[in-house]
């Protein structure tokens, strides 16, 4: 025979077993969302990184880097990156900073290219106008043949740059935040 006690006891023992199974379940999927997301926010970085790879972004930045043109290299990277909250490197040197100010780089998500450039030793030409700013895929034996080529002389920046055979990498470390 069931009387009111056991109906009691009964009842208190099934709900503290479906809180706990409501928290675990709550826990568990806010576990899952935040592994979706953090999971998205990497494949936009990967992307990013591949399509700035591809088209050669990302080398002539460097270079520009390199030949101390920051802004320059800034401006183009800056002109492709379709992300809003996120900081860029070159070999251990902050370039952009996209940022809130509120950031912890323990919870970004860090995306990483090596870029070995693969240019042959010689003048390079770098170009372009205030709006652009670009480096030839020419190469030239000297300077002033690099200076004076006609292709480049109707640009108002136009500097030879000399490239030695580069036999180390350059690290390109992106860092992702949420929002």
């Amino acid at each position: 025979m069931i009387n009111s006690i056991d109906l009691a006891i009964g009842t208190t023992i099934l709900i503290i077993g479906m809180a706990y199974w409501t928290i675990s379940i709550t826990d568990h999927n806010n576990n899952y969302v935040d592994m979706v997301k953090a999971d998205y926010i990497f494949d936009r970085g990967i992307k990013t990184m591949e399509h700035l790879s591809e088209d050669g972004t990302l080398q002539n930045a460097v270079l520009l880097y390199y030949f101390n043109k920051t802004n320059e290299s800034k401006k183009l990277l800056e002109e492709k990156i379709p992300l809003k909250n996120y900081q860029l490197y070159i070999d251990g040197h902050l370039l952009i900073n996209h940022t809130d100010g509120t950031y912890n780089k323990n919870n970004s998500i860090y995306v990483l290219a090596v870029l070995t450039l693969n240019r042959s030793e010689g003048w390079y030409v770098i170009y372009g106008s205030d709006d652009f700013i670009n480096i030839s895929n020419e190469r030239f034996l000297d300077y002033d043949e690099a200076y004076n080529f006609q292709r480049y002389v109707n640009y108002p920046i136009h500097m030879p740059v000399y490239l030695s055979r580069n036999i180390n990498s350059s690290r390109v470390e992106l860092y992702l935040f949420e929002n």
